[in-house]
């Protein structure tokens, strides 16, 4: 089961997708059951649905760099915590992500690709994040962006 906690301060979202509750519930499912064999683990995940200016003062605020970016993770556990097994009905709290609609925007117009096959990019990369996957290294962005081009495919 995945609880997803939504935020939107930012209206554009709402008229990109009307039903973005259920689109966001629908993906994290997918997502976490691809990545989680075992469906007896209760999720749960905050997704900020956000704009530049409040994307921007949060990049600013946790990672010091005063710009705009598409995504942003705040993950509740240490990557260690998942390679443990987690236990049958089990309830774990991923953390936060958020998402800039106008950096998308800004994306998709400049790599011609489209607003729904990016968005399910990013929110693939977030949820990765809070599971402790990193691109700090070329190894572990190979291993990333594998992981993430397969889990595309399947929702």
């Amino acid at each position: 089961m995945v609880k997803v906690n939504l935020v939107i301060d930012n209206k554009n979202w709402k008229s990109r997708y009307p039903k973005i509750n259920l689109f966001l519930n629908k993906s994290i499912k997918k997502i976490l059951s691809f990545i989680f064999l075992s469906r007896a683990t209760t999720f749960e995940i905050s997704v900020l649905l956000t704009g530049t200016k409040n994307m921007k003062g949060l990049n600013k605020r946790f990672r010091k760099i005063n710009k705009d970016t598409d995504v942003l993770s705040f993950p509740a556990e240490e990557k260690k915590f998942f390679k443990k097994d987690l236990k049958f009905n089990e309830k774990i709290y991923l953390g936060d992500i958020a998402l800039s609609y106008e950096y998308i925007v800004a994306i998709i117009k400049k790599q011609n690709i489209s607003f729904d096959d990016y968005f399910k990019k990013i929110l693939v990369h977030g949820v990765l994040h809070l599971i402790g996957y990193e691109h700090n290294s070329f190894k572990k962005y190979k291993k990333m962006h594998l992981l993430e081009q397969k889990i595309i495919r399947n929702i």
